[in-house]
């Protein structure tokens, strides 16, 4: 949409909701700021707050309106900021500034707003000031430079009578908080209304807003340390200086999930992020997507799977597209998210089920790939079990469910000794709005995962099963589902239809070769791999339709090239039509 008309457009929105009831999202964030503000409140975060009265302020009741002006927010504009004319609020009582080539830091070294005066190189900069430079510094050399998102829009071409900080560099204005947040990035206007972002000639300007940051004088009191506290805000922040640039308008929980992955991605051994996943695993009924603060800090590790099973562009690859849909008039974040993953040859369904499937299973052990975390033997967190079915045969059993939400899962553990067949169905709508799996674990070195509806479980040998219930369309809204449990077939029965049965690998450990026998009770696409210790692809076995009956997968040793491997662990990884088998061989020279 062309800026002019989009300037148009909002003049109109605000004319509009003048007289029209106030936005809710609005007066949330607006109660929440007042509260914050006047240091009634200990929350950490407030952006997504910032954002809001941003976008939705205009539409505020007078009284309201009133109390966030007293707090140095200003509605002459299209975009509610607190840059009133002359001096933005957080300017107030900083005399210092330091520029490092990107970055104009605005400090002061007395009163409430004081840095530490400590100067161990007396350059006449405070060590503190010196040292979030070197963060930003580094955050962006990994943001903008590794990752290759693009720099925020500038300020350089506000009029005379907005305070821009003094230059075209990006501000950060380092002062004391009276609450308990980090940080955070005040959104202030369009951006520079020439039809691209400033510093890429390549992005098309759709949403785009300026923006500046603030930052705290000091993190006493803070969890980690005051290095790592700065890393992290600082990651944080700054990638949501970079949203704006591409879509101010786009949808809070995305804005935040992959903001905090981006802390993960620029500094990994921090993990400040795992203290969102107890509560976020607590409700893996939730959708991923929840409109709630709570929800969207933990929904960081959708991204983290997607990062480990896709590519580290896949976030950037997003953004991208972020600006082909306008969000300003509606919500597309699913729909760009499966478009990004398409474009890898994969889906945002896709994606959901494997993530899925691998909060169920946590492991950071190769043997558990594609449903791995790098980090999950770290993990604290595990999903909360929705029901336990103890079975037994001539006893149907039934678990019924009215909470699941959208793009989100439920856990189901089954006890039995006995064959249980276990059938999905949907009490609302289309059976393909749901899936189901089987994740069945033996011993520590060998799972398989079935998928579909109805799946037959012969419990022998299997240390643990558990069912996975994913609401995988985005555009129903209920998701109310039965299992019913009911007598079951063993493994070795003939008439059974849906799996086929896959031997061990013989002999094992081997030199110079190693055997699995499949038995197929149907013709079927069959894919079999070799992976090493690390996860990467060493040998494409099978690709192929395969015929009825018995065969034989055999794997000489050999990597795709046709080049010897060296002595060490591998892993088998058989696919069929719903159906998946890892084994763990041992190579012997």
């Amino acid at each position: 949409m062309d800026k002019a008309i989009k300037h148009l457009l909002s003049i109109s929105f605000i004319l509009g909701i003048l007289s029209a009831e106030p936005y809710p999202k609005a007066v949330r964030s607006a109660n929440e700021i007042i509260r914050v503000f006047s240091g009634q409140s200990s929350k950490r975060h407030i952006s997504d707050d910032l954002r809001n009265i941003a976008r939705y302020g205009h539409s505020l009741p007078d009284d309201m309106k009133r109390e966030l002006k007293n707090l140095g927010f200003n509605f002459t504009g299209q975009i509610v900021n607190r840059s009133p004319l002359g001096e933005r609020s957080e300017a107030e009582g900083l005399d210092e500034l330091y520029d490092n080539g990107m970055f104009r830091f605005h400090y002061t070294t007395t009163g409430t707003n004081a840095v530490s005066t400590s100067d161990t190189n007396s350059n006449s900069i405070p060590d503190y000031v010196e040292q979030m430079s070197d963060v930003f510094n580094y955050v962006t050399s990994v943001e903008l430079t590794t990752l290759g998102f693009v720099e925020p829009p500038g300020d350089d071409w506000y009029p005379l009578n907005d305070d821009n900080g003094g230059s075209g560099l990006y501000d950060i204005y380092i002062r004391s908080f009276t609450a308990n947040w980090y940080g955070y990035v005040q959104p202030e206007s369009w951006a520079g209304n020439t039809g691209n972002n400033e510093h890429s000639s390549g992005v098309t300007e759709v949403n785009a807003m300026t923006s500046y940051m603030a930052m705290r004088n000091n993190y006493n009191g803070f969890p980690n340390t005051l290095i790592e506290n700065i890393q992290v805000t600082a990651s944080h922040e700054y990638f949501h200086a970079v949203q704006f640039g591409y879509d101010g308008w786009e949808e809070s929980w995305v804005m935040e999930a992959t903001a905090v992955q981006l802390e993960e991605m620029v500094y990994d051994d921090i993990n400040d992020c795992y203290q969102y996943m107890p509560s976020w695993f607590y409700s893996p009924h939730q959708s991923l997507n929840l409109d709630s603060s709570n929800r969207w800090y933990g929904s960081f590790i959708f991204f983290e799977y997607v990062n480990t099973h896709m590519s580290n562009n896949s976030i950037r690859e997003f953004w991208e597209k972020s600006i082909t849909h306008d969000s300003y008039d509606d919500e597309y974040s699913i729909q760009t998210l499966d478009e990004a993953f398409r474009d890898n040859g994969s889906s945002f369904a896709d994606m959901l089920n494997g993530m899925s499937i691998a909060n169920r299973i946590l492991s950071s052990n190769t043997f558990a790939d594609p449903y791995t975390y790098e980090e999950a033997d770290a993990y604290f967190a595990v999903p909360a079990t929705f029901s336990t079915v103890s079975f037994s045969t001539g006893t149907n059993d039934t678990v019924k469910s009215i909470n699941l939400q959208a793009n989100a899962a439920q856990y189901i553990r089954l006890n039995s000794n006995d064959p249980v067949l276990a059938t999905l169905t949907n009490d609302v709508g289309p059976n393909s709005d749901l899936a189901l799996h089987a994740i069945m674990t033996y011993g520590d070195s060998a799972w398989t995962v079935w998928s579909g509806s109805p799946i037959n479980i012969d419990p022998a040998g299997i240390t643990k099963v558990y069912f996975v219930v994913v609401s995988q369309n985005s555009e129903a809204s209920n998701f109310d589902y039965t299992i019913t449990f009911t007598d079951g077939q063993t493994s070795n029965d003939p008439d059974i239809p849906e799996k086929f049965n896959i031997s061990n690998a013989y002999p094992n450990p081997f030199n110079p070769q190693t055997h699995i026998q499949i038995d197929l009770p149907h013709s079927q696409y069959i894919n079999a791999y070799i992976y090493d210790i690390n996860g990467r692809l060493v040998s494409k076995l099978i690709n192929d339709y395969v015929s009825a009956g018995q065969h034989v997968i055999t794997w000489d040793g050999l990597n795709n090239r046709g080049n010897p491997v060296a002595s060490g662990t591998y892993f088998v990884r058989i696919m069929g039509e719903n159906q998946e088998n890892w084994q763990k061989v041992t190579l012997l020279k």
